[in-house]
């Protein structure tokens, strides 16, 4: 192979790489359960007359490569998969209690239903 074409193929795989990199940063890549899909996000002052059942850390890809994700992406993730846990420990309700950090929130599980 000739050294131009050589040249010209590492171009091209760098440019898909690149590509690939930038179409995966506003991928959401966590999935809803159906269950979950019943778990209601809402505000502290809505929850004095549920039950308390925990808190959850959900933690979630905030950089791809060197390329920053969009913060409503890395949220709507990170709440899903609170959404999800709370599911599985039969809350139906969940309260954000810190903001994003680092890719990470906490979240208050209550049952109020």
């Amino acid at each position: 192979m000739s050294n131009t074409l050589n040249h010209h193929v590492r171009i091209l795989c760098s440019m898909l790489v690149a590509l690939t990199l930038v179409f995966s940063v506003g991928c959401t890549w966590v999935k809803k359960t159906p269950d979950a899909a019943k778990v209601r996000i809402v505000p502290a002052d809505r929850v004095s007359d549920c039950i308390g059942l925990g808190n959850v850390t959900s933690t979630t890809t905030q950089n791809v490569a060197i390329i920053n994700r969009k913060a409503a992406k890395v949220q709507t993730e990170l709440e899903t998969l609170a959404q999800n846990e709370a599911a599985e420990s039969g809350a139906d309700t969940i309260v954000a209690m810190s903001k994003v950090v680092d890719g990470r929130q906490t979240f208050a599980m209550y049952r109020c239903l």
